[in-house]
């Protein structure tokens, strides 16, 4: 996959099931990429479904990069965090001008991928039933929890769902986490296919740089990204592709993103 299909103007999300993945072949496969806070982290894991998930995140991660710029080996990517956990390349060793976030959820992963450094992507099992009205009145604005107790039954859940990983993508993107206050911000579904976010006078940030989208990655997920564009870049296209073991990523193929809600410009 050559760099340059990696536009200012366009995502790519990368979605991998972790069953299709044995854990052996794992160890096997990306094991000795890993750096010395990494396996110290996997080493802290006690279950094995966590260990295989971390295992599969650090693989496709540094698959992924790799499959834009093969110069690089998977092993020899180098990461940072900053204050609140967010991780990144580390720019004193990689000028690629690239930047990710990944998420999962019950056995499944996502790997958003961008021009831009202010993206976020979160992906959750919708399946799981919550404690909604305990959950809102704590963390969700009193626009977004009057909207959501309206509704009832499935319609109820469904909109948790949406309104929690839109939130968590834009916490992510900004790369603060739960230090920005979730009931700073609120989202807004009343334009069919529409997003639209409101920030509280606690809360500066310019509603116009942000971009958002919700995509279709099948029954019992959803997923939501988040882009903040402060050059005034917009990003026109959403692709994604599965990484499987077969494939991996170096024969990726990438069609458009199936997509249920976006913000409008």
């Amino acid at each position: 996959m050559p760099n340059s299909s990696l536009t200012d103007s366009i995502i790519h999300v990368w979605l991998a099931q972790q069953d299709a993945f044995d854990p052996a072949v794992l160890e096997t496969l990306c094991l000795h990429w890993l750096t010395e806070t990494e396996r110290y982290r996997l080493n802290r894991l006690q279950l094995a479904r966590h260990r295989q998930q971390f295992l599969l995140s650090r693989f496709m991660l540094r698959s992924v990069l790799s499959s834009y710029e093969p110069d690089i080996a998977p092993r020899d990517w180098r990461f940072v965090q900053n204050s609140h956990g967010k991780p990144a390349l580390d720019p004193a060793v990689h000028d690629t001008g690239m930047f990710f976030n990944l998420s999962h959820s019950r056995g499944r992963l996502a790997l958003a991928i961008a021009r831009h450094p202010l993206l976020g992507v979160d992906i959750e099992c919708s399946e799981r039933e919550r404690r909604v009205s305990r959950i809102a009145s704590r963390y969700f604005s009193a626009r977004e929890t009057g909207e959501l107790l309206s509704l009832s039954g499935p319609a109820r859940l469904a909109r948790f769902y949406d309104l929690w990983t839109l939130k968590e993508a834009y916490i992510k993107a900004c790369g603060l986490g739960l230090a920005i206050p979730l009931q700073h911000f609120s989202f807004g579904m009343a334009e069919p296919n529409h997003i639209a976010i409101h920030f509280g006078p606690e809360r500066a940030d310019q509603q116009e740089c942000w971009q958002f989208w919700q995509l279709d990655v099948g029954a019992d997920y959803q997923l939501a990204l988040a882009l903040k564009s402060e050059t005034g870049r917009v990003c026109t296209a959403v692709k994604q592709c599965t990484f499987t073991p077969n494939t991996g990523a170096d024969v990726a193929i990438f069609e458009p993103a199936r997509i249920l809600r976006a913000s409008l410009f």
